[in-house]
């Protein structure tokens, strides 16, 4: 993840007589933090809303004197205390205090042009989104880079002995620490991608759009670091195919020992990562049915042929 850099914190002024502006404008700066997503344990899809904890600190603030008419905001931010400016695009959105939105546009730094007055910023990274309010006096210039507290999860989902399979998986991210806890955070539907979270603890559950197999795996998120999780599942590969006519339409169905059945795509051939155990593979292909049965152990990958 290339913002993860590092840069020491500062207060910094750009006139020694504004020292009193400076604090003064650090008593007006508060806010609010949350994440954007929403959701549930992990036996569950939740409707509640994120937890919102009520204070955020700011990692530097610097006032510019500047003519009457010239006042405005610079706001950037920054994954941890002691990183650098976050260089990918921020989304930023700045209200009034009647509510108007006043400024919008993602970039690393926003620079509004503003009359003095109360403001909302709000921002949105990754599954982050915070919220804060400041004051912008007559004849200033606000410059505010706020503190995410943000990391980086990389998920890998394999099949054990077999590596990457060759089926769509998705993996969703619950936290199990902090004001979120027990709650759906984000989802990845893609292997290695990165997920941007606040810091704190998470469970990482993963299962594969077609079969049963289900992984978990708990992961401890640092600011400004990316933690890569590899997941291995204890399951096997089925590769099932239709042998008859190539423009058939083909619908498949899995069941286990115990009659449950399985989501497979249709078409011509399907993969399937299950759990171990004994299965029946069923083709429907117009009024026909074939079937099969077969077993799989964890790290097997087995082809599954059934035709005419």
């Amino acid at each position: 993840m290339h913002d993860f850099s590092t840069r020491a914190g500062s207060i910094s002024c750009q006139n020694s007589m504004i020292s009193t502006c400076v604090l003064a404008a650090l008593l007006c700066v508060s806010g609010i933090f949350s994440t954007t997503a929403k959701g549930a344990p992990a036996t569950q899809e939740a409707t509640t809303e994120i937890s919102v904890p009520q204070s955020r600190t700011t990692h530097e603030i610097a006032l510019e004197i500047v003519r009457l008419g010239h006042e405005g905001l610079g706001l950037t931010a920054r994954l941890s205390e002691n990183g650098g400016i976050i260089q990918r695009d921020v989304s930023w959105k700045i209200r009034d205090a009647q509510g108007e939105t006043v400024f919008e546009g993602a970039s690393s730094i926003a620079d509004a042009p503003l009359p003095p007055g109360d403001y909302t910023v709000e921002a949105t990274y990754g599954s982050t989104h915070f919220l804060q309010s400041l004051s912008l006096q007559q004849g200033n210039r606000l410059m505010v880079s706020f503190v995410l507290d943000i990391g980086g999860i990389r998920i890998l989902p394999r099949i054990k002995n077999i590596g990457l399979a060759p089926a769509q998986c998705r993996s969703l991210v619950y936290a199990v620490s902090g004001h979120n806890k027990g709650k759906l955070v984000t989802i990845s539907n893609l292997p290695g991608e990165i997920l941007r979270v606040e810091a704190g603890d998470y469970r990482i559950e993963s299962r594969f759009s077609s079969g049963n197999a289900v992984a978990v795996a708990d992961v401890h998120v640092k600011p400004g670091i990316m933690s890569a999780v590899e997941i291995d599942h204890a399951a096997g590969l089925a590769r099932l195919s239709y042998v008859g006519a190539p423009d058939a339409s083909v619908s498949w169905q899995v069941s286990d020992a115990k009659g449950e059945t399985f989501p497979i795509p249709t078409g011509l051939s399907a993969n399937v990562v299950l759990k171990p155990g004994s299965y029946i593979a069923k083709a429907k292909i117009g009024n026909e049915f074939l079937t099969a049965s077969f077993e799989i152990a964890a790290g097997q990958a087995r082809d599954i042929f059934l035709g005419n």
